[in-house]
């Protein structure tokens, strides 16, 4: 296979980022998208050049009246695509699911659909081996990405014996204006989903690990206030030196003028990032620290709507089996212009291994 052709379902927060991100590889091209939406949004899409379908024909009418080529339905962009990737909000591709399978097509979904109806979950960093070859898989959701991006330096190179993560999480993405402005913080009642979610692609911190959330008035992304502890302590600056050392993984200060959500999204602003995204997890240098029993304390901070766009572009090649982890990582990091010289590619991670049973 020379080029693989992919299939985006659904064109909102997630689909048109992972559209943007296949048509920037060497490898891939976007077979179409396919949605029911007649406004500007689908406007953007047409300028990118991407072929348009109709996902449900009573919509079809209303999206050629709106100026939009539609070059068939669902079914037909479905046949055209090796691979679907399926961005429609929860619930909807399950629907879907017999359709891509009467054409044998294989599936990715995204991390609002539950584990148990996939083959497995996928974190690029913690479970690549694990997902080749296979025919349906889930990228799972942007805080366990970063829960599992943060873990897996430690994972490879440590024994990690527990964790504990608090995650303050922001009310709504930023579009999502019918979802506030509120006053308030609303906790999640009991153990977070956060926590087991980052079990199907670490199966070993099965009860070892503990997640709390609550979601607060704002839009801009997530923090994260994490505790691990490991067998063999580690001193802070071993900590620094190694996270720095990882692809997708930012370590710098906050007094380099960078001490809060906002400055963030203003620097990735002024850095001419596409939606100021930021697929890295940022670490707040000032705030990790260790002692002698092997804990480990850290905040960093997750941008929601751009941090799982790389490991969508690394299950394409997973399932396809068309690159090893260590050079998906690399390729998709430069595709998308998220390189660093200062990465090393060839550090261990958890995901060279098997792991699940």
């Amino acid at each position: 296979m020379d080029t693989i052709k992919v299939g985006i379902v659904g064109y909102g927060v997630i689909g048109k980022r992972v559209a943007d991100a296949v048509a920037a590889q060497t490898d891939m091209e976007v077979a179409g998208i396919a949605d029911i939406i007649a406004d500007a949004r689908m406007e953007i899409a047409k300028k990118r050049g991407f072929p348009i379908y109709c996902s449900i024909p009573d919509f079809r009418e209303k999206m050629e009246q709106a100026g939009f080529d539609i070059q068939g339905y669902l079914e037909d962009l479905v046949q055209e695509s090796d691979v679907i990737v399926d961005c429609t909000p929860a619930g909807i591709p399950q629907r879907n699911f017999p359709l891509y399978e009467k054409y044998h097509k294989k599936i990715i979904v995204q991390g609002g659909e539950k584990h148990h109806i996939v083959q497995a979950s996928f974190s690029t960093f913690a479970n690549y081996v694990d997902c080749l070859g296979l025919d349906k898989i889930r990228v799972v959701s942007c805080n366990t990405t970063g829960i599992a991006r943060v873990l897996a330096p430690l994972m490879a190179e440590n024994q990690v014996k527990d964790v504990f993560v608090a995650l303050a999480r922001r009310a709504a993405d930023p579009v999502r204006t019918n979802r506030g402005p509120i006053n308030g913080v609303v906790p999640v009642l009991g153990i977070s989903h956060h926590g087991p979610d980052v079990v199907t692609v670490y199966p070993e911190l099965a009860e070892k690990i503990y997640s709390l959330a609550v979601a607060a008035s704002f839009t801009l992304s997530h923090v994260h206030m994490i505790k691990i502890t490991v067998e063999k302590p580690m001193s802070r600056d071993e900590l620094i030196e190694l996270w720095k050392k990882y692809p997708r993984i930012i370590v710098r200060r906050g007094k380099e003028g960078l001490h809060d959500t906002a400055q963030l999204v203003e620097y990735y602003r002024d850095l001419g990032r596409p939606r100021y995204d930021r697929p890295e997890v940022f670490i707040w240098e000032e705030t990790i620290d260790s002692d002698s029993r092997g804990n480990i304390y850290l905040i960093y901070d997750v941008h929601m709507e751009s941090i799982p766009i790389p490991e969508n572009i690394d299950a394409i090649r997973a399932i396809f089996g068309t690159a090893d982890i260590h050079k998906t990582i690399e390729i998709t990091d430069r595709a998308l212009h998220i390189d660093d010289s200062k990465y090393d590619y060839s550090v261990p991670f958890p995901g060279e291994k098997k792991r699940q049973s």
